[in-house]
Formats: structure tokens, C-alpha cells, sequence
């Protein structure tokens, strides 16, 4: 008997720790699946190398000197376009002051 409402006192106080637990554990979102986290894992490193190649661009190729080093300059800045022309103003005639 003593064990019984040893029992029940213990359930009693650990009840609401553990609806409180339940509630939590339904309201996180589910957790992605492993297809879904490989997608996403490959489409960053997709990026990762995107940016890589892009950065590239920006050198031309190495050179080897005659005594061995090698040399790796960066592309010259591009020029500018050139804005179109702008059209001139028509000249009304001399001023007189």
C-alpha cells in the first residue's frame, strides 16, 4: 500500500514535466531529411566554386621564368564603356552683353 501511494506521488509531480516535454517535442518543426540536407550541402559548395572561378577570371595565366619562379599577375581593370554622346546644345549665336 505504502508503495502504491509512494508511486502515485511521484507520477503526480513528474506529470506536468512531462506534458510540458510533449508539447515542446511536437512544436519544433521535423528536422530535414538526409536528402534534403545533401541538397543543400552540394548547392553551397556550388556557390563555393562559383565564387572560386569568378575570382579566377581576374588573373591571367602563370609564367615561368627562366630561373623558376613563377608569376601570376592579375588582368589590367577593364576600361570603361564609353558614355554615348552626349547631344550638344544648339548654339543660338553670338551674345551680345
Amino acid at each position: 500500500m505504502i508503495r502504491a501511494v509512494f508511486l502515485a506521488a511521484i507520477l503526480t509531480a513528474a506529470a506536468p514535466a512531462l506534458a510540458a516535454r510533449a508539447q515542446t517535442e511536437r512544436a519544433d518543426p521535423p528536422a530535414p531529411s538526409p536528402t534534403e540536407r545533401l541538397q543543400e550541402g552540394a548547392a553551397a559548395i556550388v556557390d563555393g566554386l562559383r565564387m572560386l572561378m569568378d575570382q579566377l577570371q581576374s588573373y591571367q595565366p602563370p609564367e615561368v621564368l627562366p630561373n623558376g619562379d613563377i608569376i601570376i599577375r592579375r588582368q589590367p581593370p577593364a576600361a570603361p564603356d564609353p558614355q554615348p554622346d552626349q547631344p550638344e546644345k544648339p548654339e543660338t549665336g553670338p551674345r551680345s552683353l
